[in-house]
């Protein structure tokens, strides 16, 4: 039986589709919404569960942060045969999106180290499977949720492109927040990119929603009830748009 490198998982035990999360106890919690769920040996840290949601087998795998694992994930699973990925979680957002509204990934720029292996050169576009991306704002509107398609930009180094976490990286950070404002950029994250190119390489259908958490611009942070309110629904948004 052949099995994946580093997750360790076969193809028998692996759904139809995927949901990559971020946070392993993501993990837990989707799982609690699936149908006959069954939780995986974990491996480096790799943690997944395959269960069932409109009667359609899925797994949701945790890759931790980034788009180096984020990718090998994918990778693995699309050497299992999962030929459609949704990437969910969380990103800082620009407007005309606010806090606590749904971010779908119509493309994203990378500037992250991963998209040129596959394909697409640092600060170049790549697209998201154009029908994932209308199964996700679908699944948003049918859930009563404000979704916005748009751009995303990648990053590697979180506390020097996106967030600084001191005085240099806070210079850094807020003229590339800056800069990706100016382009029209709706969200910013560490993986997406990096996924699309791989999706695009591998002949895979990819995208990614998330919850919009953190203002670009002013870096204020949701609060924390809004935020599993949110998580709740973005779970079940991203589970109904990959199933259905």
């Amino acid at each position: 039986m052949k099995r994946a490198w580093y997750s360790g998982h076969s193809a028998e035990e692996l759904g139809d589709s995927a949901i990559l999360v971020g946070d392993p106890d993501r993990v837990d919690r989707i799982g609690a919404l699936l149908g006959d769920p069954v939780f995986l040996p974990v491996k480096r840290g790799l943690k997944t569960v395959t269960g069932t949601w409109n009667g359609k087998r899925v797994s949701v795998a945790a890759f931790g942060m980034g788009a180096p694992i984020a990718t090998i994930v994918l990778h693995e699973f699309a050497d299992l045969g999962i030929k459609r990925f949704v990437r969910i979680g969380t990103a800082m957002y620009f407007p005309p999106a606010t806090g606590g509204e749904f971010l779908v990934s119509d493309a994203a720029i990378g500037f992250d180290g991963t998209s040129p292996a596959y394909g697409v050169p640092t600060g170049r576009k790549v697209a998201a499977d154009p029908a994932m991306v209308e199964a996700l704002a679908g699944a948003a509107t049918a859930a009563g949720e404000t979704s916005h398609r748009g751009l995303y930009a990648t990053y590697d180094a979180f506390y020097r492109d996106m967030f600084g976490i001191d005085a240099k990286g806070e210079a850094r950070a807020s003229a590339m927040r800056a800069d990706m404002n100016s382009r029209g950029v709706m969200a910013l994250d560490m993986e997406t990119a990096a996924l699309l190119a791989a999706g695009q390489d591998l002949g895979l259908a990819v995208a990614t929603l998330c919850y919009g958490t953190v203002d670009a611009l002013s870096q204020e942070k949701l609060g924390a009830q809004a935020l599993d309110n949110g998580e709740t629904q973005l779970f079940r948004i991203a589970l109904n748009a990959i199933t259905g």
